[in-house]
């Protein structure tokens, strides 16, 4: 009798739920139908589901010949998923930023139609890091400090992470804020939760590569990225850690480890982008050895393999590279190509109206934070009104501790007149330290000028040797103009001075033993020889790290320094005395 009992009931619990189900499956139908109103649009989507994860390619097929068959303007779920996968697939397989920039647009379209605020921040931050491939530094920032924004408010802490790795590279790019860019990366590299969050560990491990200050810093980086990437089988993050490694190698003339990061990276190589990125890196390291033509080859391949990607930013890297051989090689013709494809480059990636729309940002964003600061400043000064007693008290209390200041730095005044000399001596420091930073000034300006002379002589040998003369016409143009705003003004013979009266004896010893040291040989070496580092002499003299160390490996040949163990700062430390 219980036995029959419970069976009927079950039974009409079944029955209820067929009917619950067959019911919301009548509803979501017409629903379901209403962008994908056709037979054949209905088997293309029950296709698309189905090789989703097994095979993208025919995912992507079907994906694309549904979206090209709808409404443009159909906003639903399904339909923004069918872009999210094209997006994500147009980047990882095709490569095809522009592509995948469309798509992401109409995913973001239609979850700001639905209102779906947590694929909302997702796909602004995945737009930021789109727009930032492509240089456009106005985009990438307002699409990041919205995901980022609506991500804390979320608690999305994946989409926060992704919106400071970009925030990071606008920061450090655009602003040149070293302090503030280092703050972005270590939120992202110093944690991690899932995969996905290791991933955008390892892609922050592979950015902090710019902040490195010594070669044990580049090692231990390297060690702890490829770890992470090994663990998780990140194989084309493990090529961008391996190619960043050897570059850093290569800043500190460790060459053999920079060549042996490469060869790890060789075997990984899978898509025609990683392969340009590699002999980007390889002709890098042919010239610092010295085998120019081997370079030439393989930044040509670089620019080659890099050229069919739709934001081709890192050829101006191999571009720069090159028209800096010729040069040196006395190829004039082909030195000039190579810089007039490096402008082009340069320009299409650093857009001039971006760069003023995102200056505007950055100032508006100000703006409103320190409207925000009034704010509340003035609720704080509200609050203190409604304590007015016990101000009062406070008051009493402020005065004493004022006279307490008082009576101490009395105390400290006494003790500073015992002290003089010490502060003496403090104040030679600082006087010391701004004469540095005169030096330093000094040599920038000089640089400056120095650059605009060169390029005007290089375009004045280029009106000589072109047969167009309209473009002889424009080219002298620019030359009366760049002479126009920066002068002739030789500043350095001043700065030479400057320097040699606090380093006569420095100056003396090292003409003597090598009297053919060419004005540029003697600049770096006094900058050297002042213990700065080669980034820093690149930021003075507003040259690429690359060109500095190309410049150090021809001192060291002048110098006969075939033993790498010698660095140049021990080697001129000796003249010194």
């Amino acid at each position: 009798m219980i036995f029959r009992e419970y069976y009927n009931k079950s039974t009409y619990y079944r029955v209820v739920i067929a009917l619950f189900f067959a019911l919301t499956t009548a509803i979501a139908q017409p629903c379901q139908a209403q962008h994908f109103s056709s037979r054949q649009q209905l088997e293309d989507y029950e296709r698309f589901e189905q090789f989703h994860k097994l095979n993208r390619d025919s995912a992507y097929y079907y994906a694309k010949r549904l979206v090209n068959d709808i409404d443009t303007l159909a906003t639903s779920m399904e339909v923004a998923m069918l872009y999210d996968f094209m997006a994500e697939y147009t980047e990882a397989t095709l490569h095809s930023y522009s592509k995948s920039l469309e798509y992401r647009l109409q995913s973001a379209r239609i979850y700001e139609a639905l209102d779906n605020k947590p694929c909302i921040t997702r796909t602004n931050a995945l737009l930021a890091r789109i727009y930032l491939r492509n240089g456009d530094y106005h985009n990438a920032f307002s699409y990041s400090t919205s995901a980022l924004k609506s991500a804390k408010s979320l608690s999305d802490a994946t989409s926060e992470r992704e919106a400071y790795l970009v925030l990071e590279q606008v920061t450090y790019f655009y602003n040149n804020d070293i302090d503030l860019a280092m703050e972005y990366n270590h939120l992202v590299a110093d944690s991690y939760e899932s995969r996905e969050q290791a991933h955008q560990t390892v892609r922050a491990l592979n950015n902090r590569f710019n902040y490195s200050m010594s070669y044990d810093e580049t090692l231990d980086l390297t060690l702890l990225a490829e770890t992470l990437c090994k663990e998780y089988g990140f194989s084309d993050l493990l090529i961008n850690v391996y190619l960043n490694a050897s570059m850093q190698s290569l800043a500190y003339e460790e060459f053999e480890m920079s060549l042996e990061y490469l060869e790890r990276a060789k075997p990984l190589l899978s898509n025609f982008k990683e392969e340009g990125y590699y002999y980007s890196a390889l002709g890098f390291y042919n010239l610092m050895v010295g085998d120019s033509s081997e370079a030439i080859v393989n930044l040509k391949h670089s620019i080659e393999l890099l050229g069919q990607d739709d934001f081709d930013a890192k050829n101006v890297h191999s571009y720069f590279l090159l028209q800096d051989i010729y040069f040196n090689e006395e190829r004039y013709k082909e030195a000039y190509e190579a810089l007039m494809a490096f402008a082009e480059t340069y320009t299409r990636q650093h857009n001039i109206s971006n760069v003023v729309n995102l200056s505007k940002l950055i100032n508006d964003m100000e703006l409103a934070q320190a409207d925000e600061r009034l704010k509340q400043h003035q609720r704080e000064m509200q609050q203190n009104q409604e304590y007015n007693d016990l101000v009062r008290h406070i008051h009493v209390g402020v005065i004493c501790f004022v006279a307490a200041i008082a009576i101490l730095a009395l105390l400290l005044w006494r003790m500073q007149r015992k002290n003089s000399r010490l502060i003496s001596i403090k104040a030679e420091q600082e006087l010391r330290h701004k004469n540095e930073i005169i030096k330093v000034q000094q040599l920038q300006q000089y640089e400056e000028q120095n650059n605009m002379t060169k390029l005007s002589e290089e375009l004045i040998e280029t009106v000589n040797i072109s047969d167009n003369r309209d473009m002889r016409n424009a080219l002298r143009h620019i030359i009366h103009r760049l002479n126009k705003k920066h002068g002739s003004n030789n500043n350095w013979a001043e700065v030479e001075k400057t320097l040699a009266n606090n380093n006569d004896v420095f100056f003396e010893n090292l003409l003597k033993e090598y009297p053919n040291l060419t004005k540029n040989e003697r600049k770096l070496c006094t900058l050297i020889h002042m213990n700065l580092s080669t980034k820093e002499i690149a930021n003075i003299t507003h040259q690429s790290i690359g060109s500095i160390n190309v410049a150090r490996s021809r001192l060291r040949q002048k110098f006969g320094l075939t033993d790498s163990d010698i660095s140049l700062i021990v080697f001129l430390d000796k003249f010194k005395n």
